[in-house]
């Protein structure tokens, strides 16, 4: 109803939405759950990955770079995707070796996103120095495929 002055009131909403209180960044073992410490993290990764390509070619030639890299990346990659928790997936307890995600979607995307890395460089052409990350690429990708998998099973069957 319109007051004297011919405004309607706001009318609080009928359910407040809990805010998601995240804990702090455990260092180790390493549990990032705040999604800015996640953003962080990656950026982290990002450019240490860069500086550390960029100064290992000025020693070493490319393609054994690249290829230490992909196989170094790969590694790191699965480390900090492990470390990654959901808001509510409890700190402590370790996860499930196969597990790498908190929840089935986002691993759906990541493996669709390796899998499609993974035949990128069959479209380009068939070149010897990319075998190795196409291969890192198709195991991401397999893996992450893996852990959605188990995860919908789980959320489908209590």
């Amino acid at each position: 109803m319109p007051n004297g002055d011919g405004l309607v009131e706001p009318q609080p909403y009928p359910a407040q939405r809990a805010k998601k209180a995240y804990p702090p960044l455990q260092w180790w073992p390493l549990r990032v759950m705040n999604p800015w410490h996640k953003f962080g993290v990656f950026v982290v990764y990002v450019v240490a990955s860069n500086v550390v390509t960029r100064s290992a070619e000025l020693l070493i030639p490319k393609t054994a770079v690249d290829n230490a890299w992909a196989v170094l990346g790969t590694a790191l990659i699965v480390a900090i995707a492990r470390s990654f928790r959901g808001w509510d997936e409890p700190v402590v307890a370790p996860r499930a070796w196969w597990r790498l995600t908190a929840r089935p979607r986002a691993g759906w995307w990541l493996a669709a996103m390796y899998l499609l890395a993974a035949f990128v460089p069959v479209d380009r052409g068939w070149h010897p120095e990319l075998l190795v990350e196409g291969v890192t690429s198709l195991l991401l990708g397999l893996a992450f495929l893996n852990s959605s998998i188990r995860l919908t099973i789980l959320r489908r069957r209590p």
